[in-house]
C-alpha cells in the first residue's frame, strides 16, 4: 500500500508542469532536498547544497540585530590604522577556527575602537556558516533579567534566552555600575555556557585585568574559554566613531 502511494505521488509530480524561474533553486525546487538512490537502491532524502544558505539567513534573521548592525561586516571594518588590520586578522581568524577550537572571542579596552563593529561582523561569518547566534546588550539583558524575577517561570525562560544559544554576543559587557545581584546573574550565564562548551562574544571597555579584578570566577572563566582569541585595544587608541564623525 505504502508504495503504491509512493508511486501515485511520483506520477504526480512528473505529470506536473513545474515552471523552474519560479523557484529560488531549481535543483530541489525550494524542498531544500533531494531524492537519490542509496546502496540498496532504496530512495533517499539528502540536504540540497541550497538548504545551508536558506539555514543560514533564518538565523539572521532571529539573531537580535537590527537592519543597521548587519551592516557590520569585515568589508565595512576600515583599517586605518595597524592595530585595526591586527584586530581584524584575528577576529576572522577567531571565525575561520571556530568549527575546530569551539572558542570564545574577547575584544577589550578603548572606546570607539570598533570592538562592536568586529564583534558583529565575526557574529555574521559564522551565521554565514550557519552557526546560530544571539545579540544582546548587556544593560538590556541586566534589565530583562530583574524584570521578570518575580515570576520564576518568566525569569527561567529570560535566563534561557542567555544560557542556550549556539554562541551569544554581549555587547557593552559590564556598562555602568554593577551590583551583587548583576554579579549573580552574569555567574549564572557564564558559567553556564562554561560548562555546556558554548561560546561567548564579548565587548567591553574593560580591560581583562579590570574584568578579573571585579570578579576572578567570571574573569578566568572567559580568559579560558577565550584562549588566544583576546583583542587588546589600549588606551592610546584613537575612538573610531568621534574620527569618524568629524571627517564628515
Amino acid at each position: 500500500m505504502k508504495s503504491q502511494l509512493i508511486e501515485k505521488m511520483e506520477k504526480l509530480m512528473n505529470s506536473c508542469q513545474f515552471v523552474e524561474s519560479n523557484y529560488d533553486c531549481s535543483k530541489c525546487r525550494d524542498f531544500g532536498y533531494t531524492f537519490q538512490l542509496d546502496s540498496n537502491n532504496h530512495e533517499v532524502a539528502v540536504p540540497c547544497q541550497c538548504l545551508s544558505k536558506k539555514q543560514s539567513l533564518e538565523k539572521l534573521k532571529k539573531c537580535g540585530l537590527t537592519e543597521v548592525f548587519k551592516k557590520k561586516t569585515f568589508a565595512t571594518y576600515v583599517c586605518e590604522k595597524p592595530y585595526q588590520a591586527k584586530a581584524k586578522h584575528k577576529a576572522f581568524k577567531f571565525c575561520d577556527n571556530f568549527a575546530l577550537t569551539n572558542s570564545s572571542l574577547l575584544l577589550c579596552g578603548s572606546p570607539g575602537a570598533g570592538k562592536t563593529h568586529l564583534g558583529i561582523a565575526s557574529m555574521l561569518k559564522l551565521i554565514n556558516d550557519n552557526v546560530s547566534c544571539r545579540y544582546v546588550e548587556y544593560n538590556n539583558m541586566i534589565m530583562s533579567l530583574k524584570q521578570s524575577v518575580m515570576d520564576e517561570e518568566n525569569f527561567i525562560r529570560e535566563m534561557d534566552k542567555y544560557i542556550n544559544p549556539r554562541v551569544l554576543f554581549i555587547d557593552d559587557f559590564l556598562k555602568g555600575k554593577t551590583t551583587p545581584t548583576d554579579i549573580n546573574y552574569i555567574y549564572r550565564i557564564v558559567n553556564s555556557r562554561y560548562l555546556k562548551s558554548k561560546p561567548l562574544i564579548i565587548s567591553s571597555e574593560k580591560t581583562i585585568e579590570d574584568i578579573l579584578g571585579w570578579d576572578e570566577a567570571i574573569g578566568s572563566r572567559l580568559v579560558e574559554m577565550a584562549g588566544e582569541n583576546i583583542i587588546n585595544f589600549d588606551k592610546n587608541t584613537s575612538n573610531y566613531r568621534l574620527r569618524k564623525n568629524m571627517q564628515n
